[in-house]
């Protein structure tokens, strides 16, 4: 009973000491001393460190309702805590961590003159490299609120410069005297031609030295491509890119958001891209990132002008093959409608002027060979209305028709046989795009897109070949009128349309100092109609469609001012195949030392849609365009590996590349276009890219040689083995010099290819032909106060080097021993004059 009372006596002076008020009167006394006053004088058990607590004064005169309420108090603010462990307050030692305050800073980059927008601008950041978007937005966070930047674009003066935090800046970079009136610009430096070596396996091209170079003005765009080092130049490859040994159909042009699928472009005087309209140039050749997806080759991005906001312009090219016009208007504010326009004003090619050439072929002794010039007509309309609103958000629409028209006849008549062939193709080219991209306030940005292009192909080959039987001299039963009996009757309509549509959403957003983060998510269909007729009877009538769902997300990771990541990951649901597919993506850039950087990517990429070879009875190639069903031809898969190391230093370049390619689900057609007669296939890629550059008081010149392999492997081969591909070329060496004397510019270009393993092309043995083709060019350039005029002469082929374009050579069999062979053939010895007018 004593103990019961002993205890609550205890409890009752313990409540009564927290509900008594506790007044505190110190005048500059250690804090140290304050609380054992405190504890001592409320019978309070407690720890503390005497040295520490010592070093604090404080001054108070105030009363509390509790100790703990004094505790409280005087320790505010103070890098010191306490608590209650059972029956003794325990003081101690407490650092708050400091909150740190991040500070945002986005923009937009633009030209200073006409407002255009400079899509994946460069930009250094504190130290930290990034990338500007399509529309050259980009975002970056900061613990300071003065930022260092540092941005570089092709074409364009160096900015350097320090900017406060803000979310809409505006930064306008200056053109070097290609595109303004001449002005003299000291200390300034000026990024001028391409950018290789940045990023693992991406080339920047600035298209506006592409005017300078040789060549049609209207093929500008690929005649720049075709001189980089990766991208097949040598057999003039005229509907595809070959990028890194990729195949037809493997690799994608994007123009605006929009897939070009490709027009005929016969002999390199047309490209699908009006170089009026082409202002950004970002070629992907392998292993990129998460964002991009599709293919299983190469990308080309092509981002078009959006036209000047301020002042109306009207540009005209003129050269004896085609007519070109452009002409942009201000509509609003910060808008622009840009209307572009070619033509071909007579037939580029007459099929009357036919040059014979025979030869007899190691195994063929009876082959007899033609080149043909064939008629050709090219037309195409841009339309573009784009623009920025007060808040800083973008939007756009672009849209593409285009047409044209090929066709030869070709008739020949011997003592022993006659040959009659026609060959018509058709090629119709619709696209349109458009977006919308939201700026928030923390400098993020939400972009929304959509597209739609298709191509509708129509080919039509008539053959009749008819053969004197030996004894016969006149018309005898069953013969035609002549002598001769039909032993070849063909009339063949091939039509082939496939379509795309997209609609995208992206949003990126800089997470921290260190992290760029990117995702997204799509919706992609592929429609294709294939339809064969043989004498106006139906044969094959095929309508597929292919749908899926991409999502994405990857995020750039600044380690340091010399390392950088990213990783991402990509993923496809195919609706159609209800089957989920995965593609990681890894790449990094390491800067070794000052100059000299090593980039490293891996990643697997997925294709939906293929474009499928037919090889038939005699080994001519066609393609058409099919759906992946994953039973019969098979969803492309492949793996791409990429290393390289770049040294660049002041003016000089020095780039050295080396890729690995593995693609799985190759689909070959062999005899006709059925399925029994579908085999798979894959194919192995490997090859180096050498890369060397200088610059010298604004003129320039670059080397790049390529070694590379290409194999495959079909099930139809004879032998379980993997044998040389079609387009297969061990090497490459191509190079470019511009001479600017301004007013007066000169250039020259060259490109040798050791050939292609055609057996079809067999002569004594031999059936790799050398390409070899040297193209020279001078221009004048006039420059009025309102006016700017521009004229030259550009030299094709100046030694007349006979080469033959690859994929455009066509056996017609007579007999077991007897064929004839066409050649589309390569860009002959060419002159060009071209004049220019800007106004």
């Amino acid at each position: 009973m004593k103990k019961y009372i002993l205890l609550l006596g205890l409890l009752f002076s313990t409540l009564l000491a927290f509900t008594q008020d506790v007044e505190l009167v110190y005048q500059e006394q250690s804090l140290s001393s304050i609380l054992i006053d405190i504890c001592e004088r409320y019978k309070l058990q407690y720890s503390l460190d005497d040295r520490y607590f010592s070093d604090f004064k404080v001054s108070v005169s105030q009363k509390f309702s509790s100790p703990e309420k004094a505790f409280d108090f005087l320790l505010q603010n103070l890098p010191a805590a306490y608590k209650k462990a059972g029956a003794v307050y325990l003081f101690y030692e407490f650092h708050v961590a400091p909150i740190q305050k991040n500070y945002s800073l986005s923009g937009r980059f633009a030209d200073k003159f006409s407002s255009e927008s400079l899509p994946y601008t460069h930009v250094v950041i504190d130290g930290t490299g990034l990338v500007s978007d399509q529309k050259g937005n980009f975002s970056f966070v900061g613990p300071d609120n003065q930022f260092h930047l540092q941005a570089s674009y092709l074409g364009y003066f160096l900015l350097d410069t320090l900017v406060t935090a803000g979310t809409n800046h505006r930064f306008l970079l200056e053109p070097s005297n290609f595109e303004i009136p001449e002005i003299e610009v000291k200390e300034l430096k000026v990024v001028r031609t391409l950018q290789v070596g940045n990023r693992p396996g991406v080339l920047r091209l600035n298209h506006q030295i592409a005017q300078y170079l040789p060549g049609n003005g209207d093929n500008s765009v690929f005649n720049l491509l075709r001189l980089q080092p990766g991208i097949l130049a040598a057999g003039e490859q005229s509907n595809d890119l070959v990028i890194w040994g990729s195949y037809e159909g493997q690799s994608q042009v994007l123009f605006d958001g929009f897939t070009l699928f490709g027009m005929k472009n016969f002999n390199d005087n047309i490209s699908a891209v009006n170089p009026l309209m082409a202002k950004d140039i970002q070629v992907l050749k392998g292993a990129y990132g998460a964002d991009q997806g599709g293919r299983v080759g190469g990308l080309v991005n092509i981002t078009g002008l959006d036209g000047d906001v301020h002042d109306p312009h009207l540009r005209v090219r003129i050269n004896n093959m085609t007519l070109n016009g452009l002409f942009s208007l201000p509509v609003a504010q910060q808008a622009a409608l840009t209307v572009a326009f070619r033509q071909t004003y007579y037939e580029l090619y007459d099929s009357k002027q036919l040059s014979f050439r025979s030869g007899r072929s190691g195994n063929s002794p009876n082959t007899t060979e033609r080149l043909i010039y064939p008629d050709y007509n090219f037309r195409d309309l841009n339309l573009k209305y784009s623009g920025t609103n007060k808040h800083g958000d973008s939007y756009g629409i672009s849209a593409l028709l285009g047409e044209d028209r090929f066709s030869y006849l070709l008739d020949v008549e011997s003592e022993q046989s006659q040959f009659a062939y026609e060959d018509h193709e058709y090629n119709n080219q619709y696209a349109v795009s458009g977006f919308f991209q939201k700026k928030w306030s923390n400098g993020s940005r939400t972009k929304l897109s959509a597209a739609y292009s298709s191509l509708d192909k129509e080919i039509r080959n008539m053959r009749m070949i008819g053969r004197q039987q030996s004894g016969q001299g006149g018309q005898g039963q069953g013969q035609r009128q002549g002598g001769f009996d039909n032993v070849l009757n063909e009339d063949q309509l091939l039509m082939n349309e496939v379509a795309e549509v997209t609609v995208q959403l992206t949003h990126q957003r800089a997470l921290a100092e260190k992290h760029q983060l990117e995702m997204g998510a799509g919706w992609v269909v592929n429609p294709i109609q294939f339809q064969e007729d043989s004498f106006q009877i139906n044969l094959v009538d095929q309508q597929v469609e292919a749908s899926r769902l991409n999502f994405f997300v990857q995020d750039a990771i600044s380690v340091s001012s010399r390392l950088e990541f990213k990783l991402g990951l990509r993923s496809n649901y195919s609706v159609n195949l209800g089957k989920w597919y995965w593609q990681p993506r890894v790449s990094s850039s390491i800067e070794l030392t000052k100059g000299l950087k090593m980039n490293l990517a891996v990643g697997r990429h997925n294709q939906f849609i293929t474009r499928s070879s037919l090889v038939d009875e005699v080994g001519n190639y066609h393609y058409l365009w099919s759906v992946s069903d994953d039973q019969a031809i098979s969803v492309l898969e492949a793996t791409h590996g990429v290393a390289g190391l770049t040294y660049h230093r002041n003016s000089f370049t020095l780039s050295v590349e080396g890729f690995v390619k593995k693609t799985e689900g190759l689909t070959r057609y062999v005899g006709q276009f059925s399925e029994q007669n579908l085999y798979e296939g894959e194919s192995k890629n490997r090859g180096i890219d050498f890369f060397l550059k200088q610059e010298y008081k604004g003129h320039e010149a670059w080397v790049s040689y390529t070694l590379s392999e290409t194999l495959e492997k079909f099930d139809y081969f004879a032998a379980d083995a993997f044998q040389r591909a079609l387009h297969d070329q061990r090497h490459e060496l191509k190079g470019a010099i511009l001479l600017n004397f301004n007013p007066i510019h000169l250039s020259s270009s060259y490109v040798f290819g050791s050939g292609f393993p055609d057996q079809r092309l067999m002569v004594d043995g031999e059936y790799e032909r050398d390409y070899h083709r040297l193209d020279m060019a001078a221009a004048y350039r006039w420059d009025m106060p309102r006016v700017k005029l521009e004229a030259g002469i550009s030299i094709l082929n100046v030694l007349n080097h006979s080469n033959l374009k690859y994929a455009n050579f066509i056996v017609l069999p007579e007999e077991q021993d007897v064929s004839l062979n066409l050649h589309a053939e390569a860009i002959p010895f060419t002159p060009t004059v071209f004049l220019n007018l800007s106004f």
